[in-house]
């Protein structure tokens, strides 16, 4: 199941490694031959997994990004070469070794017709957080529909609050990523995951007092429509504690009753498990670049007369990026018998 975790975050941060295809490329009067583009994200979590696709002219004829399949991958662990990955599909290589905090892991790609490419990062500690505060009540409510006053509803809601406090490394440049989920299980399988949205400069409140400037000047007079899926440095809050406070409430179980008669839904037993999720990543410093340069070359694309911002990677002789991480995770599970629909807003 942390694997399946894994691949949420991973998909979450993937979705800019196919920008780093069309923006580093420089246009001057001639079109550059294709680059080998090598994408992979390294964590404890999981085996390391890495793309590989070919880049593409992006003034020129729109046409799909084109995966490599007949590449050689090479992982090297503290100067020692471990293992060649295996091609699965679709440009994807996996191999067998997990990483582990503070390994050294250098990636080299070779294919028919390009450079050869490598790159580096080093594998982060898990963040230290601890639980400072954890409130679960439930709370029941009923009123009477406004369109037929026979009918009346009652619903059950579980509110959380919960504190959890970052304690940040003095003296080092660190950058983290911060996610809520809520996973629906039955027999222990998911079926359903929502994304919770999360405002940081609500979370990180309690933590940079007196600056209400702050994400402004790191984001921009926008921020709050440009901020990126919850990226943040330690840059104020350096050897600090970072407080963050969230605040959760899930609806349980709704029910309509028709002049004392419970009404048949057709949704039937809905019993299942709910996970409430929240993870908080340490990042690899590129990773963090790569993200934010990402979102912001999407914006200045847009605009005309604004040079388009060059999406950072760490690839010699290529593109993309690698990047690695690592997440603590909060998990507070309970039982509902309500499910929202996938549209619903939680």
């Amino acid at each position: 199941m942390q694997r399946n975790r894994l691949y949420t975050l991973f998909l979450s941060i993937f979705t800019f490694c196919l920008i780093s295809c069309e923006k580093d490329i420089e246009f001057k009067g001639e079109i550059a031959d294709p680059l080998l583009v090598m994408n992979s994200i390294v964590t404890p979590d999981s085996i390391i997994t890495v793309h590989l696709s070919q880049s593409r002219f992006t003034i020129g004829d729109w046409y799909p990004v084109k995966n490599i399949s007949n590449g050689t991958v090479s992982v090297w662990v503290n100067g020692i070469l471990k293992e060649q990955l295996s091609h699965t599909t679709n440009g994807t290589y996996e191999g067998s070794y997990l990483p582990q905090p503070g390994d050294q892991i250098k990636i080299e790609a070779k294919a028919d017709g390009f450079d050869q490419v490598y790159s580096q990062t080093i594998v982060p500690k898990k963040p230290t957080v601890t639980v400072a505060d954890s409130t679960v009540t439930v709370k029941k409510e009923e009123y009477t529909s406004p369109y037929d006053p026979r009918m009346l509803i009652k619903t059950t809601y579980r509110h959380m609050s919960t504190r959890l406090i970052l304690k940040d490394a003095a003296g080092e440049e660190n950058y983290y990523f911060i996610k809520a989920t809520r996973n629906y299980l039955r027999n222990g399988e998911i079926f359903m995951t929502k994304i919770t949205d999360l405002k940081l400069s609500e979370l990180l409140k309690n933590s940079i007092s007196g600056n209400n400037d702050l994400f402004e000047d790191l984001y921009g007079d926008d921020w709050e429509i440009n901020r990126t899926d919850n990226l943040f440095s330690d840059m104020l809050v350096n050897g600090k504690d970072i407080i963050f406070d969230f605040t959760f409430i899930d609806k349980l179980e709704t029910a309509s009753y028709y002049e004392g008669n419970k009404v048949d839904d057709g949704r039937g037993n809905m019993n299942a498990t709910v996970e409430l999720v929240i993870e908080i990543a340490e990042v690899s410093k590129d990773l963090y670049q790569y993200v934010i340069s990402g979102y912001k070359s999407e914006g200045s694309y847009d605009t005309p007369f604004i040079e388009p911002v060059q999406v950072h990677s760490n690839i010699v002789n290529g593109i993309g990026i690698l990047g690695s991480c690592n997440t603590y995770r909060f998990i507070s599970g309970f039982d509902t018998n309500y499910i929202p629909e996938r549209w619903e807003v939680i």
